[in-house]
């Protein structure tokens, strides 16, 4: 027993340093775009990960409206939330809806007032977000091609909108507490079209508090609608919550959707991880974000340490071999190995290895090599 706290302790501990080496909070800039969809000009806030600076990864992004009220909170939800490996670091691009405008960014027009051949109010805004807000972010910062997109009541309009109309634009939507009863519930029957056609595809979520009935009745409608037909890449999570309010709601909404979008990124805990558990999570992991993602050195040094300790000999040492041939150039990679060999009694071995930490190694100075002699001490 003591050794199994042993172990969940070292990987919590090193969970911890390698997630707040990265100091600082999401770092917020302000731009904006003259556009031309628009014809006007529209402020955006990006919040960039922690250690963004710092690094060359890619990161997804997710796209925010309201993102002046509703961007603080996200960034630091998912600033939080990969900080202990239960989603990825995101981008957060806070499309700003002013007052003056919001309603006719956000919302869908009445099909009798729509002009041939012209797109008005939400779906307007969505050629904006499409081809204004989008490859300005993709041409100025790091970014994957797996992209969110979140709103809250008619942001979360917009969002429903978004799915139904482009599809393919984004991989999840989050829909908080969305205004369905607009227009006589006109988004229904759009998404009644699209589901019959099978044209929808992601990961939905959607949730809502304790409202009127005007939206309760129109959003458990959409549930229902939703429930009626199976669609093959489709995913639907929706969420109650009875002790909030329409104003309320988005912080619980926010984090529910993230977790939901993301349920299947967390490594299990409570016990100890195989390298081929770790490559199998890591493999999903890259195919949910369409790029390669391969285990960091430090959590197979933790994960490792946590079998030796269980005296796991042959699974602790894979793992710690992997780590050696996949950080060739790095001194704990190396010492690792040698420290899990001489735990095991095996001696040889352990020479061998300290052998070929000092072959390969580049550029090892006098006190590191001093320091990989030390282990036999």
């Amino acid at each position: 027993m003591n050794k199994i706290i042993c172990g969940l302790l070292f990987l919590i501990l090193a969970g911890h340093s390698n997630s707040w080496a990265l100091s600082g909070l999401p770092i917020a800039q302000e731009l904006a775009i003259d556009s031309t969809v628009l014809g006007e000009k529209r402020d955006l806030v990006i919040y960039l990960p922690a250690g963004y600076k710092s690094s060359q990864a890619h990161y997804p992004v997710l796209y925010l409206t309201d993102g002046d009220i509703q961007g603080p909170h996200t960034a630091g939800t998912i600033d939080y939330l990969a900080k202990f490996e239960q989603m990825p670091q995101m981008i957060v691009v806070g499309i700003v809806n002013p007052t003056k405008t919001r309603v006719r960014d956000l919302t869908i027009t009445p099909l009798e007032k729509l002009i041939p051949n012209q797109h008005e109010n939400a779906d307007r805004f969505l050629d904006f977000v499409e081809n204004e807000v989008i490859p300005l972010v993709k041409k100025r910062y790091r970014t994957l091609d797996y992209q969110v997109l979140s709103g809250t009541s008619h942001g979360g309009q917009f969002a429903i909108n978004a799915m139904v109309k482009r599809p393919n634009l984004f991989e999840g939507i989050i829909a908080i507490s969305p205004s369905l009863y607009w227009n006589n519930k006109q988004l229904l029957a759009l998404a009644k079209q699209a589901l019959e056609s099978k044209q929808l595809q992601g990961h939905l979520y959607v949730s809502i508090a304790n409202e009127e009935p005007t939206m309760t009745d129109a959003y458990q409608e959409f549930l229902d609608l939703l429930s009626g037909y199976s669609v093959n890449g489709l995913v639907v999570k929706s969420e109650t919550f009875s002790n909030e309010t329409h104003n309320t709601t988005v912080l619980q909404g926010q984090y529910a959707g993230l977790k939901s979008l993301f349920s299947e990124w967390p490594i299990p805990e409570g016990e100890p991880k195989t390298l081929g558990d770790l490559q199998a999570k890591f493999a999903s992991r890259s195919a949910l974000l369409n790029t390669e993602m391969k285990i960091p050195e430090d959590k197979a040094n933790g994960y490792a340490q946590w079998l030796q300790y269980l005296n796991r000999q042959d699974d602790a040492l894979d793992l710690l071999k992997w780590n050696r041939e996949n950080y060739p150039q790095s001194l704990s990679a190396h010492s690792a190995l040698i420290k899990a060999y001489m735990n095991f009694n095996m001696e040889e071995e352990a020479q061998s290895a300290l052998q070929y930490a000092l072959r390969s190694i580049d550029k090892l100075t006098p006190q590191q090599k001093t320091q990989l002699k030390s282990l036999f001490i």
